[in-house]
């Protein structure tokens, strides 16, 4: 048996306990706090093509490509999260 297969049904385990329950308000709350944080960076990443528009448009080389890449990555890993903690809410009701 694996470790990530130990580990799935030792918490599963203690799921089918009762012991892994969250408190739903902590839960709603994450979530909104999850979504907030996806909203800011897709404005930040808006913001960086906005900034890397006025770089080209002055000549300059635009320097936030790799920004605005690794904005639109975290973004889509902090929305995974966010509905990775739904399904788990959901699961405990």
């Amino acid at each position: 048996m694996s470790d990530d297969d130990f580990i799935n049904e030792v918490m599963d385990g203690l799921k089918k306990e009762g012991f892994l329950m969250i408190n739903d308000d902590f839960i709603d709350q994450l979530i909104i706090t999850l979504h907030a944080n996806v909203t800011a960076i897709n404005s930040l990443t808006e913001v960086v093509k906005v900034e890397n528009q006025m770089l080209a448009l002055n000549g300059l080389l635009p320097t936030g490509s790799r920004q605005v890449d690794s904005l639109k990555g975290l973004s889509t890993r902090i929305a995974e999260i966010a509905f990775n903690v739904e399904d788990v809410r959901n699961d405990q009701r």
